[in-house]
C-alpha cells in the first residue's frame, strides 16, 4: 500500500489531468449501470467507486466522497472535487468537504 505523502499546490495540480480521465470514466461507467437492475447496479457502482479510491490512494492522495481527492499539503489539504478545472480549494484537516475554502490566488506552490 502507497504511503501517504504531502503535495505543493503545483505537483497536485500537475496530477489534474490524469485525475480527470480517471473520474470521467468512472463518472461514465456510473452513468452506464443505471440501467441496470437495482441490486446489480449498486453492486458495480461499489465496484466502480473502489477501483476509483484506490486508483487515487496509490498516488498518495486521499480520495474521498466520490469524486474528491484530497492533497496533504503538510498543514492542511488541497481538495478537488471532479469536474473542478483546477484545484480552487483548500480545507483544515479536522473541517472536511463543509469547510472548503478558497485558496489565496497568490499561492503559487
Amino acid at each position: 500500500m502507497t504511503e501517504q505523502k504531502t503535495f505543493t499546490l503545483e505537483e497536485a495540480r500537475a496530477l489534474l489531468p490524469w485525475l480527470k480521465e480517471v473520474s470521467a470514466h468512472a463518472d461514465h461507467q456510473m452513468t452506464l449501470i443505471q440501467k441496470d437492475s437495482a441490486e446489480v447496479a449498486a453492486a458495480k457502482q461499489s465496484e466502480i467507486i473502489q477501483h476509483w479510491a484506490e486508483t487515487i490512494f496509490k498516488l498518495g492522495a486521499l480520495p474521498k466522497q466520490p469524486f474528491t481527492v484530497d492533497f496533504d499539503s503538510g498543514s492542511d489539504f488541497y481538495c478537488w472535487e471532479y469536474p473542478e478545472e483546477d484545484i480552487y480549494y483548500r480545507h483544515d484537516y479536522h473541517m472536511g468537504y463543509l469547510g472548503r475554502r478558497p485558496i489565496d490566488p497568490s499561492i503559487s506552490q
